[in-house]
């Protein structure tokens, strides 16, 4: 079971041989040092999808191009069957304006001076990090069992500029050796190269990521558990534990390598007991299923989340020829008395390059609406198209009573719009349709006709943009 018996684990002494000096691009025992992702021959699926949970992003990006992911490397003593309870330093960084990697950053540590750079010096638990900070950037080396004095003294000999990243030789802590190098650099992961899947459910998330590469690269991955002696995953072995410190926070994982992949499953909020039928239930599958599971997003409407909606008064979504999309009358949460429309719009991905995914955020848009005297249609009855915008989102609010809301377009097409349960007021229900466009993209705003019917099919109103 996945949180079965605690033993220590050989993945790394099965890879490398040992007693060998390491160098800049060869792993102690004489391998390279960094471990590329190679394309998937096969996806992982989950199978069957635990109850509760519904799958939100899928997405696979193959490796190749000038795309080169950034990268961590271990060092440890390559003499350890059970690498991860010896001493261990990992040499990374985190990049991006929000990034996250390391210990609390309200925790300053002390300051020291690593050769024209100023680092800073924070223990945090059992590890010790170094951490040089940019503007939008954390370069670190962290470490457990190593002494503080040794792990300045390798920061100030780092380089982080080369791939993969290492440490001059003679800044080496005593006995480590360079194990392994890849990615992600801050934490488990795709590195934005492999597999992704997420799913969501209501007490949390369970993301599954997996990459085809060296089994080498879990032992890195793991480190990011805390798991000091090793956790039997699947019946392999593996390290599961909290992922404090790492670009996910603290999320709980688990990490371990089978059938050529290397693989975690990370969980935000979810009981242990739904991360490990998740972790029971992925498997190899085939590219049909993952398309069928693509499809299962692509295919269903935005959710108010999704849509950055407010839900309760209103909303409506579908999707239609690659286009997901939404449309909501929100009331303001400043003032009772203003109403908003909010519509978003996601196309799907080009399949070509090797990317497939769940498709991009492509606009949105949304402003104050008069809602009209009850009994009459109102809201948006016209759009103007642009050169990234090819399709129209159209809605607003039917009358009490309305069964049917029709919009026909300036061509002579006539759509049904999705009605809502609710609307602002009492028997009021918002309505929203896509539009496909009709005209360039520079042409002026399109309107429409839209009409409101009763069950009977009698016409309640009908208005023209």
């Amino acid at each position: 079971m996945t949180s079965g018996s605690r033993r220590g684990t050989a993945v790394l002494a099965a890879v490398m041989a040992l007693g060998l000096t390491g160098c800049a691009d060869k792993a102690a025992g004489g391998g390279d040092l960094l471990v590329d992702a190679l394309p998937l021959e096969t996806p992982v699926v989950l199978d069957p999808v635990p109850d509760g949970l519904l799958l939100t992003h899928l997405s696979y990006e193959e490796p190749g191009g000038d795309y080169e992911p950034l990268s961590a490397t271990l060092y440890g003593d390559p003499a350890l069957a059970e690498t991860l309870a010896g001493p261990v330093l990992l040499l990374g960084s985190s990049e991006g304006s929000a990034y996250s990697t390391g210990p609390d950053h309200e925790t300053r540590g002390r300051e020291v001076d690593l050769g024209g750079r100023t680092g800073r010096v924070v223990p945090d638990g059992d590890r010790t990090w170094v951490l040089i900070e940019g503007n939008d950037y954390v370069e670190f080396v962290v470490g457990r069992g190593v002494d503080e004095k040794d792990l300045v003294a390798a920061a100030r000999e780092a380089d982080f500029d080369s791939t993969p990243r290492t440490i001059a030789s003679d800044a080496v802590p005593a006995g480590l050796q360079p194990l392994v190098a890849g990615g992600p650099p801050d934490g488990p992961g795709a590195s934005g190269l492999g597999e992704q899947l997420h799913f969501e459910g209501e007490s949390g998330t369970v993301s599954v990521f997996a990459v085809r590469a060296d089994p080498r690269l879990a032992a890195l991955w793991g480190f990011w558990t805390g798991d000091t002696t090793g956790t039997s995953v699947r019946g392999r072995p593996g390290w599961a534990g909290s992922l404090a410190g790492s670009y996910l926070g603290g999320a709980q994982g688990r990490v371990w390598a089978e059938d050529g992949l290397v693989l975690a499953v990370v969980s935000q909020d979810a009981s242990p007991d739904l991360l490990d039928q998740v972790v029971q239930a992925v498997r190899v599958g085939t590219w049909a299923e993952f398309e069928t599971f693509r499809r299962q997003i692509i295919d269903s409407p935005l959710r108010p989340d999704e849509a950055n909606c407010r839900p309760g008064w209103g909303f409506v979504g579908g999707s239609e020829n690659g286009v997901r999309w939404a449309f909501a009358v929100q009331r303001d949460q400043s003032n009772p008395e203003t109403w908003s429309t909010c519509s978003t719009r996601f196309r799907a991905p080009s399949e070509e390059g090797g990317t497939i995914g769940v498709g991009t955020f492509e606009s949105s848009s949304g402003g104050l609406i008069t809602l009209p005297p009850v009994g009459e249609l109102g809201g948006v009855l016209e759009y103007t198209p642009s050169d990234l915008v090819l399709n129209g989102i159209v809605g607003g609010i039917a009358p009490p009573g309305a069964a049917r809301v029709t919009v026909a377009a300036a061509d002579g097409r006539m759509l049904d719009a999705v009605l809502a349960d609710v609307g602002p007021r009492p028997g009021e229900r918002v309505w929203g349709a896509l539009v496909p466009q009709q005209a360039p993209p520079w042409a002026d705003a399109l309107p429409f006709t839209v009409t409101a019917y009763d069950a009977a099919g009698a016409v309640l109103d009908s208005r023209t943009g």
